[in-house]
């Protein structure tokens, strides 16, 4: 069977594109669609039955990507074609785009679970948690957490979630995940050049990465201090692979323990150590050798002798393309540990950091 997108509207069924993209990623908490066909009704858009704002579903053979509202409508034409395209993203990309407008500006003594429950039920999104943060997520909340004027939902949730090394996913049902990296799913297929592999590339870089991350919780001091007479917790830890002199002190929303400042470092050091070692590969079709489109947040075995590389990784982003090619999956892989507090890096004979 050939790979088919299918768009869903008021119980309409939309097929035959010749234009798709279809995005996922653990980084932005939201997935986007644009598909784009010739327009079957030419100067008569109301046929199609989709206006702005409409609740969709898009899906890849019949596997459901998106859950979420169509934001855009493009019409074009010359005088020989008549092309449409409709873009939408996740439900979830209210709570990125959106300031907090709540009456309630602080929380004190509710679980992590329970102040992200509070922030999403106004745009009318199902918090999910996985088992795998079920501890960390029904966890009070030591502090009070304070919402300052300006702050988008998306801004709140992740600086609760971080603390705990929690990932605030969309994966396809349109509801908000509270996850770990890597612990839900894994891809049936290896990627092998060769046999499934089209293209890859090893993409390294430390101008974002530092030596020393230095993290500091909020002090109880006056306003008129200077940040320079801070007296809070401090959490300091150190990435052996850079060698020179490359500190960087950040301060936290709240206040925090010693402890906590240090997981905090270890969670920067570890994102920033993850980023800079990035895999993208581009496999043909969207899906598996079992029929299963490719997933988010899975692990995956990757062999690659060509850019050294013989490792267990994670499928941090996809992109689901037509191009030249015929139906392409990219997709970009990061070592595991990238969003946890652990030390580790991609080996690669490309490399040479220890």
């Amino acid at each position: 069977m050939s790979d088919e997108v299918i768009l869903k509207v008021s119980g309409q069924a939309f097929r035959g594109w010749t234009s798709v993209v279809i995005e996922k990623s653990m980084h932005q908490m939201v997935g986007s669609f644009g598909l784009a066909t010739t327009d079957l009704f030419p100067g008569e858009a109301k046929k199609w039955n989709i206006i702005l704002g409409d609740e969709c579903i898009v899906e890849i053979n019949e596997q459901k990507v998106i859950t979420g509202y169509v934001e855009d409508i493009l019409i074009d034409y010359d005088a020989d074609t008549h092309n449409i395209q409709f873009g939408g993203r996740d439900k979830t990309g209210d709570l990125v785009d959106c300031s907090f407008d709540g009456k309630a500006k602080e929380w004190k003594g509710l679980t992590i679970k329970e102040i992200v429950e509070r922030l999403c039920n106004p745009f009318d999104i199902d918090v999910v948690v996985d088992n795998s943060v079920s501890t960390e997520a029904n966890a009070v909340w030591p502090d009070s957490l304070k919402a300052d004027e300006g702050d988008t939902v998306f801004d709140l949730i992740t600086r609760v979630c971080q603390m705990k090394s929690i990932l605030p996913i969309s994966y396809s049902d349109g509801k908000l995940t509270l996850t770990q990296a890597g612990v839900k799913y894994k891809a049936h297929d290896a990627l092998l050049p060769g046999e499934n592999i089209l293209k890859g590339s090893f993409d390294q870089s430390n101008k974002d990465r530092f030596r020393t991350y230095i993290v500091k919780g909020q002090g109880t001091g006056e306003d008129t201090k200077s940040v320079f007479d801070f007296t809070g917790s401090v959490g300091r830890t150190t990435d052996d692979v850079i060698s020179r002199y490359r500190p960087i002190i950040i301060f936290t929303e709240t206040k925090c323990d010693s402890g906590r400042c240090l997981e905090r470092a270890k969670w920067e050091m570890n994102k920033r150590a993850g980023g800079s070692r990035s895999l993208e590969y581009e496999v043909q079709g969207w899906t598996q050798s079992n029929g299963k489109i490719w997933p988010l947040n899975a692990m995956v075995q990757v062999k690659d002798n060509i850019l050294g590389v013989n490792e267990t990784l994670l499928i941090s982003a996809l992109s689901f393309t037509v191009n030249e090619s015929g139906t392409v999956t990219r997709m970009k892989v990061v070592h595991p540990d990238t969003f946890t507090v652990l030390q580790k890096l991609v080996k690669s004979g490309w490399d040479w950091m220890r």
